[in-house]
């Protein structure tokens, strides 16, 4: 029986560094699933779309020919209008077209960056409608949550939906960080704030006005060039407030060393029902203890035993005061470490995205 081939094609790199990487959707559902399917016995591969009228999909090599070959292909953020047609001759080839969906494109809230660079006013050949015109035409889609697994499977009925949920490569973060913090732990949030739905907004009431009280600090690590500091969207005073810029994936972990309680603040909105527990698994594998708004996936970890959940101001700051211990804080990151290893790794991912893309290939 042939090796059977998959390749994974985005345009989510970030250009100008080298090696190329893939930016954070690319990594988790392309570049990550890619390496997981090799263990797997699988051809597969990553790069950039090229495509063909005789061959279809490919793998496109700067300043030569795409690789050509693939029984699937992975199509991820894929919204530019030429791929509607493509994904039709494709299919008419014999490729298995997926797409995969880690985020609800059409739950967008207004405040998230992505609504403005997604519209279709705004972007006519790159935009919501050609991706919803692509996902229509694919023999297949692949989700993160269960959210958006019943939300597509409810909008085209009969087309093969499957659930993969997000892992981490627990084996690059490791838990050799040191908490110095004694019982003034420094609080933080790593994130780029245009692509929010008004979640920080939500700690306003409370957070800022603990941290002065307890005489705290915050860190803001993954600040973008021109974009508001997430000090300013919860309300926290500046000069108890450290940044740090944002980094490509490859040194992504790096920007967890300045903090020892993780936030997770998310508004209870359809668009944050469909987002995964990645950023949990982040401050897991990190080795920091984090706080989250209880909404379904993040239930589900703290239901596993990772992280801790809440849906009121009390709750939130019970939560806080507890994480002053530091007996409390090693406890937590030890836990939340070995459940992550041991549950929410991409090794044991790995299994799901043999097992989904043998039924693929199969249809």
């Amino acid at each position: 029986m042939p090796t059977p081939t998959i390749a994974f094609l985005t345009y989510d790199w970030t250009f100008g560094v080298k090696p190329l990487q893939p930016n954070g959707c690319g990594w988790y559902r392309a570049y990550l699933p890619m390496k997981q399917l090799k263990e797997h016995g699988w051809e597969s591969g990553i790069g950039l779309p090229g495509f063909s009228e005789e061959h279809a999909f490919g793998i496109l090599i700067p300043d030569e020919k795409a690789i050509h070959g693939w029984d699937i292909v992975v199509l991820k953020l894929i919204m530019l209008k030429r791929f509607v047609d493509h994904v039709t001759k494709a299919r008419e080839l014999g490729q298995k077209i997926v797409v995969d969906i880690d985020d609800h494109m059409e739950g967008l809230e207004k405040t998230n960056l992505a609504y403005k660079t997604t519209h279709p006013d705004s972007n006519p050949d790159n935009n919501r409608d050609h991706y919803i015109a692509i996902i229509e035409q694919a023999d297949a889609l692949i989700t993160s949550t269960p959210f958006l697994k019943d939300f597509y499977e409810k909008k085209y009925p009969g087309k093969p939906v499957f659930l993969v949920r997000n892992g981490i490569d627990i084996e690059r973060w490791g838990i050799k960080r040191k908490d110095y913090a004694g019982l003034l732990p420094k609080f933080g949030w790593v994130g780029a704030t245009p692509w929010r739905s008004g979640d920080l907004e939500t700690l306003r009431p409370f957070f800022g006005e603990f941290l002065k009280k307890k005489h705290l600090k915050f860190h803001h690590a993954g600040n973008v060039i021109n974009a508001p500091q997430a000090s300013d969207q919860i309300g926290i005073d500046k000069k108890y407030c450290t940044l740090e810029p944002m980094k490509t994936m490859m040194n992504v972990p790096q920007l967890y060393r300045k903090m020892d309680v993780g936030i997770v603040p998310l508004r209870d909105v359809e668009f944050n029902h469909a987002k995964s527990y990645l950023k949990g698994l982040e401050y897991g594998a990190a080795g920091i203890p984090f706080i989250s708004q209880a909404l379904p996936e993040y239930q589900l970890l703290a239901d596993s035993g990772v992280g801790r959940v809440a849906n009121t101001p009390d709750e939130w700051l019970g939560h806080m005061e507890e994480l002053l211990d530091p007996k409390v804080r090693l406890e937590e990151r030890t836990k939340n470490f070995e459940i992550i290893s041991e549950q929410f790794s991409m090794k044991q991912r790995g299994y799901d995205w043999d097992e989904v893309c043998k039924k693929i290939l199969a249809l």
